[in-house]
């Protein structure tokens, strides 16, 4: 009988089914091989497919590695950061971006190619048998998997950017007012600005540090235009409106008693424009009423100062209370007098002011509690130039009675306030990148380590806090308890948990640096341990670099160089209830050598030649022997 073509059909279909399967299941006995096979294939080696800062090291074992990183770390380190712009280039060592026996801050880029290796060992070791086997099959196929750990201080080394290029920017100028001659309104035109984008930068460095590479970065120019430029609208507000605003002079300023009168001459100063080129308004002109305010600034600011005391035959005197600081808002007021003497043509306007409460408020001297030595510590600055020694003593004196009050959070940063010329302090050289350069409060370190070391020994509780990236003479030993603090960052800062205040005293005694806490003690003892030295690298060999502003063959060395090492302390707080309390402390110091600024020599051109070829008959001179 024929089959039905239903049948052939089924047929059909039952062999497909059979294929099918026959397929699937190869797939699944192929993938379990391809899984075992990766699975056994890794061993104790690294999984196949893991990189580390972009360097293949699946296949080696962790010694293999971590030689070969050590080798291209050690490359690396010799490079530096190149960035231009302008026709200004500025050149940051990739590892300490400064360095000095005197200032040191945050390198750049760290990079510990055991932690890494090690990262890189436990790809396919870790977390449940899926995971393993999943991890391991992902880099035997040959998909990759980067565990290097490469930090990058990319908020430095911005503000480094910053500070070499800064000059170079162009900030917006809008369209101005400036009366000729007759008196007669005219225009200035507008300026567009120029300034950098140092986070690509930035971004573009990172990038080339997590390869372990520097190649050099350019930054990219923007441009923007400013808010209100020439345009038909401007000239007509120019042509119809000034006199009528001018004829609004005499102006009044008032704060609290006292005023300040703008007559006809100086609005013509201070007239300009405001709002956008399309619609356009005349009023104040932002830099030249900055620029009055300024001046009438000096009368209206009060400097706050914090309360202080002074311990004196065990007894606490109040010599300083607290005030209240007061600064103009010079942009508030700006908009206050636009608003009110020309858009609402009042005679008169309120300077605008802002408050600043002390760190510390006057208290009664029976109130404070305060009847004994709670915490002390000293360190030493002996052979310190004359003006790091001056900043130490400053910073000190600055410091000197201040009272933190119970749950206070206290910044060093905050209580020493703006470190410049103009507020007292001196420069002092440190070297960033490749460059020496004064800076002002060079010594400031040896305040901030000296307060890390007494807030350890009262016990509270440190929430900010960064070691140095060199090892510092100053501070050792021992190795891994100094403290480093930038304005504004890094900052040094802790909390008062006693209950009640606890008063800063300071004194400088010929080399030394003492800060002691006076209190009442709440039964608490303290440990802090020696802190644990490892990793000790010797001082590597001297590194030269060329740089711009030397005259050529001119050499200039920063000396001495720094060994490496880490360090970790553990310190231990017990309450008088028996609670205990740690805090773990990890050091991260970067081996440096001598590093040498030499001027580059200008590159020589070829002299043009002569043939001065000519024929001429040879002699063989050449005897027989």
């Amino acid at each position: 009988m024929p089959t039905s073509s239903a049948t052939k059909s089924a047929r059909k279909i039952h062999r497909w089914w059979l294929y099918g399967g026959a397929i699937f299941g190869a797939l699944i006995l192929l993938s379990g091989s391809v899984a075992t096979a990766a699975y056994n294939s890794a061993g104790t080696r690294i999984v196949r497919g893991v990189t580390v800062a972009g360097q293949p090291v699946g296949g080696l074992d962790s010694l293999t590695a971590i030689h070969r990183l050590e080798k291209k770390w050690a490359d690396f380190q010799s490079q530096a950061f190149q960035f231009q712009a302008a026709g200004r280039t500025m050149t940051i060592l990739v590892t300490a971006d400064t360095a000095s026996e005197t200032e040191v801050t945050l390198g750049a880029v760290d990079f510990d190619p055991t932690v890494s290796v090690n990262a890189a060992l436990s790809f396919g070791r870790r977390g449940s048998l899926w995971q393993r086997v999943r991890e391991r099959t992902s880099g035997f196929v040959g998909r990759p998997h980067e565990l290097g750990v490469v930090n990058v201080d990319g908020a430095s080394l911005g503000q480094l950017l910053e500070s070499k290029f800064g000059d170079l920017a162009k900030a917006a100028k809008n369209a101005a007012l400036k009366f000729g001659a007759g008196d007669t309104p005219e225009i200035v035109p507008s300026v567009a600005s120029q300034t950098f984008d140092y986070s690509k930068a930035v971004r573009e460095a990172t990038i080339q540090a997590r390869r372990l590479d520097a190649q050099p970065v350019t930054l990219n120019t923007i441009t923007a235009t400013p808010a209100i430029a020439v345009t038909p609208a401007l000239t007509k507000l120019v042509s119809a409106g000034v006199n009528s605003v001018l004829d609004r002079a005499p102006l009044t300023l008032l704060q609290s008693d006292k005023k300040w009168t703008i007559n006809r001459d100086q609005f013509k100063t201070m007239l300009g424009f405001y709002g956008t080129s399309k619609t356009p308004r005349l009023g104040f002109d932002l830099a030249a009423t900055a620029d009055y305010l300024n001046t009438i600034a000096t009368d209206v600011n009060i400097k706050g100062q914090n309360a202080k005391f002074l311990m004196v035959d065990g007894r606490v005197q109040e010599f300083q209370p607290s005030a209240v600081g007061i600064t103009l808002d010079i942009p508030a007021t700006i908009a206050a007098m636009q608003s009110e003497l020309v858009d609402k043509e009042q005679s008169s306007a309120a300077l605008i002011v802002t408050e600043e409460k002390p760190l510390t408020d006057t208290v009664a001297t029976n109130q404070l509690g305060i009847t004994e030595l709670v915490g002390t510590a000293t360190t030493s600055f002996k052979g310190s130039p004359t003006n790091r020694r001056f900043n130490i003593g400053y910073g000190a004196k600055l410091l000197n009675g201040l009272l933190i009050q119970p749950g206070q959070e206290f910044s060093l940063v905050k209580a020493l306030g703006k470190i410049d010329g103009a507020h007292g302090w001196k420069s002092e050289l440190v070297i960033k990148g490749p460059k020496i350069t004064p800076e002002f409060g060079g010594g400031l370190c040896q305040v901030g380590t000296t307060m890390f070391r007494v807030v350890l020994n009262t016990g509270l509780p440190i929430i900010e806090r960064r070691n140095h990236s060199l090892r510092i003479s100053y501070y050792e030993p021992p190795i891994g308890l100094d403290a480093t603090i930038y304005d504004p960052k890094p900052d040094f800062r802790f909390i008062n948990n006693y209950t009640g205040p606890l008063l800063l005293q300071t004194a400088v005694d010929g080399d030394n640096l003492t800060f002691s806490f006076y209190g009442t003690k709440d039964g608490r003892t303290v440990d802090v341990p020696t802190p644990k030295v490892y990793n000790r690298v010797a001082i590597p060999a001297p590194k030269t670099i060329e740089v711009d502003d030397l005259k050529p063959g001119e050499t200039k060395c920063q000396t001495p160089g720094h060994p490496g090492a880490d360090a970790t302390a553990t310190y231990t707080v017990t309450k008088a209830d028996g609670a205990k309390v740690t805090q773990t402390f990890q050091s991260h110091y970067n081996a440096i050598g001598v590093i040498c600024r030499v001027g580059k020599k200008p590159a020589t051109k070829p002299k043009p030649t002569t043939n001065t070829n000519t024929a001429t008959s040879v002699t063989n001179t050449n005897t027989a022997l």
